[in-house]
Protein backbone atom coordinates (compact mmCIF):
# COMPACT_ATOMS: atom_id res chain seq x y z
CA UNK A 1 0.00 0.00 0.00
CA UNK A 2 1.23 3.57 -1.02
CA UNK A 3 1.83 5.97 1.93
CA UNK A 4 0.74 9.35 0.73
CA UNK A 5 2.15 12.60 1.99
CA UNK A 6 0.38 15.99 2.52
CA UNK A 7 2.77 17.35 -0.08
CA UNK A 8 0.98 14.43 -2.73
CA UNK A 9 -2.08 15.78 -1.78
CA UNK A 10 -1.25 19.03 -2.17
CA UNK A 11 0.21 18.52 -5.73
CA UNK A 12 -2.82 16.77 -6.91
CA UNK A 13 -5.09 19.75 -5.60
CA UNK A 14 -3.20 21.91 -7.67
CA UNK A 15 -2.57 20.06 -10.34
CA UNK A 16 -6.35 20.10 -11.42
CA UNK A 17 -6.53 23.84 -10.58
CA UNK A 18 -3.83 23.99 -13.46
CA UNK A 19 -1.97 25.98 -11.02
CA UNK A 20 1.43 23.48 -10.73
CA UNK A 21 4.04 22.50 -13.34
CA UNK A 22 6.50 19.69 -13.27
CA UNK A 23 10.11 20.65 -13.53
CA UNK A 24 11.30 17.45 -13.38
CA UNK A 25 8.73 15.16 -13.33
CA UNK A 26 7.54 13.08 -10.35
CA UNK A 27 10.09 14.94 -8.60
CA UNK A 28 10.25 18.30 -8.51
CA UNK A 29 7.14 20.61 -9.22
CA UNK A 30 6.45 24.55 -8.99
CA UNK A 31 3.17 26.18 -8.57
CA UNK A 32 1.65 29.39 -8.25
CA UNK A 33 0.89 31.69 -4.81
CA UNK A 34 -0.41 34.71 -4.84
CA UNK A 35 2.98 37.04 -4.41
CA UNK A 36 5.78 34.05 -5.45
CA UNK A 37 6.32 31.18 -7.05
CA UNK A 38 7.11 27.82 -4.62
CA UNK A 39 8.76 24.41 -5.40
CA UNK A 40 8.50 20.78 -3.59
CA UNK A 41 10.99 18.54 -4.24
CA UNK A 42 9.99 14.91 -3.70
CA UNK A 43 13.81 13.45 -4.32
CA UNK A 44 15.37 11.80 -1.43
CA UNK A 45 18.08 14.36 -0.36
CA UNK A 46 20.59 10.96 0.43
CA UNK A 47 19.93 9.95 -3.79
CA UNK A 48 20.46 13.14 -5.44
CA UNK A 49 23.09 13.90 -7.28
CA UNK A 50 23.86 17.23 -9.40
CA UNK A 51 22.16 17.37 -12.40
CA UNK A 52 24.69 18.48 -14.93
CA UNK A 53 28.33 18.91 -15.01
CA UNK A 54 29.66 22.17 -14.37
CA UNK A 55 32.64 24.60 -13.25
CA UNK A 56 36.03 25.45 -14.83
CA UNK A 57 38.83 23.51 -13.87
CA UNK A 58 42.53 25.14 -14.29
CA UNK A 59 45.52 22.90 -15.00
CA UNK A 60 49.05 23.83 -15.23
CA UNK A 61 50.52 21.06 -18.00
CA UNK A 62 49.61 19.44 -21.06
CA UNK A 63 49.62 16.28 -19.70
CA UNK A 64 46.84 17.32 -17.24
CA UNK A 65 44.62 19.00 -20.12
CA UNK A 66 44.82 15.61 -21.96
CA UNK A 67 43.74 13.34 -19.02
CA UNK A 68 40.86 16.00 -17.52
CA UNK A 69 39.61 16.69 -21.64
CA UNK A 70 39.69 12.96 -22.41
CA UNK A 71 37.70 11.93 -19.40
CA UNK A 72 34.82 14.17 -20.09
CA UNK A 73 34.47 15.52 -23.57
CA UNK A 74 32.00 14.34 -26.08
CA UNK A 75 31.87 14.68 -29.98
CA UNK A 76 30.63 18.49 -29.31
CA UNK A 77 33.21 19.52 -27.10
CA UNK A 78 35.05 22.31 -28.39
CA UNK A 79 38.59 23.95 -27.75
CA UNK A 80 39.92 27.73 -28.10
CA UNK A 81 43.48 29.18 -27.62
CA UNK A 82 44.79 32.56 -27.24
CA UNK A 83 47.58 32.73 -28.84
CA UNK A 84 49.01 35.96 -27.21
CA UNK A 85 47.94 34.86 -22.98
CA UNK A 86 49.29 30.86 -24.14
CA UNK A 87 45.52 30.13 -22.71
CA UNK A 88 44.09 26.77 -24.14
CA UNK A 89 39.91 26.95 -23.05
CA UNK A 90 38.11 23.49 -23.51
CA UNK A 91 34.11 23.82 -23.12
CA UNK A 92 33.16 20.60 -22.68
CA UNK A 93 29.52 20.86 -23.32
CA UNK A 94 29.59 23.12 -25.89
CA UNK A 95 26.31 23.56 -28.07
CA UNK A 96 25.66 20.14 -30.42
CA UNK A 97 25.91 20.76 -33.97
CA UNK A 98 24.28 19.66 -36.93
CA UNK A 99 23.69 16.12 -35.87
CA UNK A 100 20.73 13.83 -34.86
CA UNK A 101 20.58 14.52 -31.39
CA UNK A 102 18.88 11.17 -29.21
CA UNK A 103 15.33 11.84 -28.51
CA UNK A 104 14.98 14.97 -31.33
CA UNK A 105 12.47 13.54 -34.26
CA UNK A 106 13.76 16.61 -36.17
CA UNK A 107 17.13 16.62 -35.98
CA UNK A 108 17.75 20.31 -34.44
CA UNK A 109 21.18 21.06 -32.67
CA UNK A 110 20.57 21.21 -28.76
CA UNK A 111 21.96 23.94 -27.20
CA UNK A 112 23.85 23.26 -23.80
CA UNK A 113 25.04 25.41 -21.09
CA UNK A 114 28.96 25.86 -22.03
CA UNK A 115 29.64 26.00 -17.82
CA UNK A 116 31.80 22.66 -18.16
CA UNK A 117 35.07 24.50 -18.84
CA UNK A 118 38.63 23.70 -18.81
CA UNK A 119 41.66 25.96 -19.13
CA UNK A 120 45.52 25.52 -19.56
CA UNK A 121 47.28 28.36 -18.78
CA UNK A 122 50.70 27.38 -19.91
CA UNK A 123 53.40 27.98 -17.29
CA UNK A 124 56.26 30.35 -17.91
CA UNK A 125 59.86 28.22 -16.87
CA UNK A 126 62.02 30.30 -14.52
CA UNK A 127 64.59 30.81 -17.07
CA UNK A 128 62.00 32.54 -19.35
CA UNK A 129 60.72 34.81 -16.43
CA UNK A 130 64.47 35.90 -15.30
CA UNK A 131 65.49 37.24 -18.84
CA UNK A 132 62.42 38.30 -20.18
CA UNK A 133 62.80 40.47 -16.93
CA UNK A 134 65.46 42.44 -17.64
CA UNK A 135 64.82 42.81 -20.94
CA UNK A 136 65.65 46.31 -21.65
CA UNK A 137 66.17 47.15 -18.25
CA UNK A 138 69.79 49.11 -17.86
CA UNK A 139 71.66 47.98 -14.85
CA UNK A 140 74.76 49.17 -12.66
CA UNK A 141 78.02 47.06 -13.85
CA UNK A 142 78.41 44.86 -10.84
CA UNK A 143 74.13 43.98 -11.25
CA UNK A 144 74.52 42.95 -14.98
CA UNK A 145 77.97 41.06 -14.31
CA UNK A 146 76.00 38.95 -11.26
CA UNK A 147 73.15 38.09 -13.73
CA UNK A 148 75.49 36.85 -16.47
CA UNK A 149 77.38 34.77 -13.92
CA UNK A 150 74.43 33.23 -12.28
CA UNK A 151 72.39 32.46 -15.88
CA UNK A 152 75.06 31.90 -17.71
CA UNK A 153 74.28 28.29 -18.71
CA UNK A 154 71.85 30.03 -20.26
CA UNK A 155 74.00 30.85 -22.92
CA UNK A 156 74.78 29.54 -26.14
CA UNK A 157 77.63 32.00 -27.83
CA UNK A 158 80.01 33.25 -27.37
CA UNK A 159 81.12 29.56 -25.15
CA UNK A 160 80.26 29.72 -21.02
CA UNK A 161 83.90 29.87 -21.12
CA UNK A 162 84.36 33.23 -22.48
CA UNK A 163 81.35 34.65 -20.91
CA UNK A 164 82.84 33.66 -17.18
CA UNK A 165 85.64 35.29 -18.36
CA UNK A 166 84.36 38.42 -19.12
CA UNK A 167 81.83 38.51 -16.21
CA UNK A 168 85.35 38.01 -13.77
CA UNK A 169 87.14 40.77 -15.69
CA UNK A 170 83.95 42.68 -14.89
CA UNK A 171 83.35 42.21 -11.09
CA UNK A 172 87.27 42.99 -10.70
CA UNK A 173 87.10 46.08 -12.46
CA UNK A 174 84.90 47.70 -9.55
CA UNK A 175 87.39 51.02 -8.93
CA UNK A 176 87.23 51.89 -12.38
CA UNK A 177 85.85 54.86 -14.38
CA UNK A 178 84.59 54.34 -17.62
CA UNK A 179 85.49 56.77 -20.58
CA UNK A 180 84.03 55.89 -23.88
CA UNK A 181 82.98 52.65 -25.97
CA UNK A 182 83.38 52.06 -29.41
CA UNK A 183 82.38 49.36 -32.14
CA UNK A 184 85.21 47.26 -33.84
CA UNK A 185 85.02 45.90 -37.12
CA UNK A 186 83.53 42.16 -36.12
CA UNK A 187 80.49 44.41 -34.04
CA UNK A 188 81.80 43.98 -30.84
CA UNK A 189 82.28 46.87 -28.45
CA UNK A 190 85.38 48.14 -26.96
CA UNK A 191 84.84 49.86 -23.67
CA UNK A 192 87.91 52.22 -22.18
CA UNK A 193 88.14 52.64 -18.66
CA UNK A 194 90.53 54.44 -16.01
CA UNK A 195 91.75 52.23 -12.91
CA UNK A 196 91.45 54.19 -10.57
CA UNK A 197 94.89 53.98 -7.81
CA UNK A 198 96.80 55.99 -4.74
CA UNK A 199 98.95 57.91 -7.01
CA UNK A 200 96.36 59.83 -8.72
CA UNK A 201 96.53 59.60 -12.37
CA UNK A 202 95.35 55.85 -13.39
CA UNK A 203 96.57 54.15 -16.50
CA UNK A 204 94.03 53.28 -19.32
CA UNK A 205 93.11 49.83 -20.29
CA UNK A 206 90.04 48.56 -22.92
CA UNK A 207 88.05 45.54 -22.78
CA UNK A 208 86.66 44.19 -25.84
CA UNK A 209 82.69 42.90 -24.89
CA UNK A 210 80.58 41.04 -27.79
CA UNK A 211 77.76 42.57 -29.45
CA UNK A 212 75.31 39.95 -29.18
CA UNK A 213 74.14 37.02 -27.38
CA UNK A 214 72.53 34.28 -28.48
CA UNK A 215 70.20 32.04 -25.76
CA UNK A 216 68.32 28.91 -25.30
CA UNK A 217 66.02 29.14 -23.02
CA UNK A 218 62.31 27.27 -23.48
CA UNK A 219 59.33 30.17 -22.64
CA UNK A 220 57.33 26.91 -21.55
CA UNK A 221 56.93 23.63 -19.03
CA UNK A 222 56.10 22.04 -22.20
CA UNK A 223 57.97 22.43 -24.78
CA UNK A 224 61.84 22.51 -25.50
CA UNK A 225 63.85 25.46 -25.65
CA UNK A 226 64.37 28.01 -28.12
CA UNK A 227 66.98 30.23 -29.82
CA UNK A 228 66.30 33.48 -28.43
CA UNK A 229 68.75 36.65 -30.12
CA UNK A 230 69.86 39.11 -27.65
CA UNK A 231 72.00 42.42 -28.19
CA UNK A 232 74.27 44.00 -25.51
CA UNK A 233 73.67 47.79 -24.44
CA UNK A 234 75.75 49.91 -22.93
CA UNK A 235 75.63 53.23 -21.40
CA UNK A 236 78.07 55.66 -20.04
CA UNK A 237 76.83 57.81 -17.24
CA UNK A 238 79.15 59.80 -15.15
CA UNK A 239 81.84 57.64 -15.65
CA UNK A 240 79.62 54.70 -14.88
CA UNK A 241 79.06 51.77 -16.83
CA UNK A 242 75.37 50.50 -17.68
CA UNK A 243 74.79 47.23 -19.35
CA UNK A 244 71.48 45.67 -20.63
CA UNK A 245 70.05 42.90 -22.72
CA UNK A 246 67.33 43.84 -25.28
CA UNK A 247 65.52 40.36 -26.48
CA UNK A 248 64.95 40.66 -30.14
CA UNK A 249 63.05 37.67 -31.22
CA UNK A 250 61.43 36.55 -27.49
CA UNK A 251 57.48 37.91 -28.40
CA UNK A 252 57.66 35.45 -31.93
CA UNK A 253 59.30 32.37 -29.44
CA UNK A 254 56.86 33.04 -27.49
CA UNK A 255 53.62 32.64 -29.68
CA UNK A 256 55.21 29.89 -31.79
CA UNK A 257 55.57 27.74 -28.28
CA UNK A 258 52.47 28.49 -27.68
CA UNK A 259 51.81 26.85 -31.01
CA UNK A 260 53.74 23.82 -30.52
CA UNK A 261 51.62 23.09 -27.21
CA UNK A 262 48.32 23.11 -29.47
CA UNK A 263 50.09 20.98 -32.18
CA UNK A 264 50.58 18.50 -29.68
CA UNK A 265 47.05 18.55 -28.35
CA UNK A 266 45.57 17.92 -31.72
CA UNK A 267 47.74 15.25 -32.60
CA UNK A 268 46.67 13.92 -28.83
CA UNK A 269 43.46 14.64 -28.47
CA UNK A 270 42.06 14.09 -32.16
CA UNK A 271 40.76 17.56 -31.73
CA UNK A 272 40.93 21.06 -34.01
CA UNK A 273 41.89 23.93 -31.50
CA UNK A 274 39.77 27.10 -33.07
CA UNK A 275 41.64 30.74 -32.42
CA UNK A 276 39.86 32.53 -29.88
CA UNK A 277 37.89 32.66 -26.68
CA UNK A 278 34.96 30.88 -26.14
CA UNK A 279 31.96 33.31 -24.93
Amino acid sequence: MTTRTENDALIDALTEAQLSEQLTPGNVYAFKLRDRVETIDLRDPDETRPARKKGTVRVDDLASFVHYYAKHCDEASEVYVDIDSGRVTAVLDAHEGNMDVAGDADGVPAARWGEHRLVLTMAQTDKWKRWVGIDRKMLLQEQFADFIDDNREDIRVPQPAEMLELVQHFQAQTKVTFNSASVLANGNRRLVFTEETTAGAGAKQQLEVPSTLELGIAPFEDVDPYVVHARFRYRISGGDLLMGVWLDNAVDVRRDAVRTVVNRLQEELGVVVMRGTPA
